[in-house]
């Protein structure tokens, strides 16, 4: 039965995750390390840890409209 499971998960990462391996394979890897630790982070309500993680596997800053411009 976890074998089984093992397949299917894999087979799901493959599947989900081969075009953005094709498309920046060098963020491929930080997005598949942080994903998973950022939705965790997230759900237990340390949201601030999960941008600061999402910075890190994206390079990018979301855009808040609440921000004020200075």
């Amino acid at each position: 039965m976890v074998v089984i499971l093992g397949i299917l998960f894999a087979a799901f990462l493959y599947w989900a995750y081969l075009p953005d391996y094709k498309m920046n394979p060098k963020e491929f890897w930080k997005t598949l390390i942080g994903m998973p630790i950022g939705l965790f982070l997230g759900f237990i309500g340390f949201g601030a840890l999960n941008e600061v993680i999402r910075i890190w596997a994206t390079g990018k800053k979301s855009i808040n409209k609440n921000d004020k411009k200075i």
